[in-house]
């Protein structure tokens, strides 16, 4: 088991120490793409995630789980050889395909895993627990790549891209040496439409994995959706470019913290974390009313609380789930989770376009926060 997790854990670090992603969104301006085409983008890689959402959380009920992750790393690494090796619009394109194609076969896929081999040693009461110290994993590798971003990015761009590419290889190189998993989930009896099936029943006939799966895919959509556009509201605010890499290093700093001590939170009632929502989308409507360095300070904060909102509730979701549709339901919030981000890429999108950056930061801080208020006044139907 101690072997599992280390391996697991070296799979997450190296997926997230890519340098690549404190610049890209700057990479793109830089390049001279316009928000409608920083849309069309982010749009593409919500579109081939919601697209393989599903079904790649039924193959992951059906096949070997590892398989599929090391598959969807190495894809990715091939999408960031293309915005290596064609700098532009179509170059972007491709590789947002393949990022999307990753997305989706991770989604789901890697929380069953880690589940079901804590549930073959009766220890899935510390799942929230381990997930927490799995995503504290992954922001000290975003901290750390975010503050080397900063001085490889005068070398340029392609230095800081083949640097990322290399932190996906030992990252599926990581998948390969993990121990034969116990395969508790798998069930390659089940056809692909009755696993579906089944997931589909599950889900809309059990209220409590209904709830738990909205408020996560709201979570998911407005912390995950905005967080690809805290690089430009930094960069819009007046922030230099080579310190783009210490904010965002600052941001995942935040969120490591809060993802390593979000299991202590799991006790805690519903309407806490409704009232954070409130919280958060306060503070995104503060900063972007300063838009100013130090308003940033309330960007961290507001990733700092939608992360444990996040950790607490994947928690909540995989307790109440059968091991035989785990990944497929899991896949069912990650599907409504791009179709929310499409919303939000595009409406972000409109509405930078029409107006400016800062307008659209305020509107969907005030978002935020009336989803907030909603849960606070409806919560007690839940």
């Amino acid at each position: 088991m101690n072997s599992f997790l280390l391996k697991i854990y070296a799979y997450r670090f190296f997926d997230d120490f890519v340098l690549i992603y404190p610049l890209y969104m700057v990479m793109f301006t830089d390049y001279q793409m316009e928000p409608w085409q920083l849309a069309v983008l982010l749009a593409t890689w919500s579109a081939t995630s919601f697209f393989l959402e599903i079904p790649s959380g039924v193959w992951a009920d059906r096949y070997d789980r590892k398989n599929i992750l090391f598959i969807g790393q190495l894809l990715r690494a091939f999408g960031y050889a293309c915005w290596l090796l064609f700098p532009g619009f179509w170059g972007f394109l491709v590789g947002f395909v393949c990022w999307g194609i990753k997305s989706a076969f991770t989604s789901g896929t890697f929380q069953a895993l880690i589940y079901d081999e804590l549930k073959y040693y009766k220890k899935e009461g510390a799942f929230t627990k381990i997930l927490g110290r799995t995503e504290t994993i992954a922001f000290i590798a975003i901290l750390a790549a975010s503050f080397l971003a900063s001085p490889v990015i005068l070398l340029g761009y392609n230095a800081v891209l083949m640097l990322s590419i290399l932190a996906l290889v030992l990252s599926s190189m990581m998948l390969l040496t993990i121990p034969k998993v116990h395969p508790v989930a798998y069930t390659p009896q089940k056809t692909y439409f009755s696993l579906l099936r089944k997931g589909l029943h599950k889900t809309f006939q059990h209220p409590p994995i209904f709830h738990f799966l909205i408020f996560l895919s709201l979570t998911l959509t407005l912390g995950g959706a905005l967080d690809e556009f805290w690089t430009v509201f930094a960069d819009q605010a007046g922030l230099p470019k080579y310190g783009l890499g210490l904010f965002l290093g600052a941001m995942s700093g935040a969120q490591a913290i809060a993802s390593f001590i979000a299991y202590r939170f799991e006790k805690y009632p519903n309407s806490l974390f409704y009232f954070l929502f409130l919280a958060t989308g306060l503070m995104l409507f503060g900063a972007a009313y300063l838009f100013s360095i130090p308003a940033l300070l309330l960007l961290v904060l507001f990733s700092f609380f939608f992360t444990i909102i996040q950790i607490v509730y994947e928690g909540r979701l995989h307790h109440v789930i059968d091991s035989p549709t785990r990944a497929t339901i899991s896949s069912i919030s990650g599907f409504l989770t791009e179709i929310g981000s499409l919303l939000v890429y595009f409406s972000f999108a409109f509405l930078a376009q029409s107006y400016n950056y800062r307008t659209a930061f305020l509107t969907y801080g005030l978002i935020v926060a009336m989803v907030g208020v909603g849960y606070l006044v409806l919560g007690k139907r839940f």
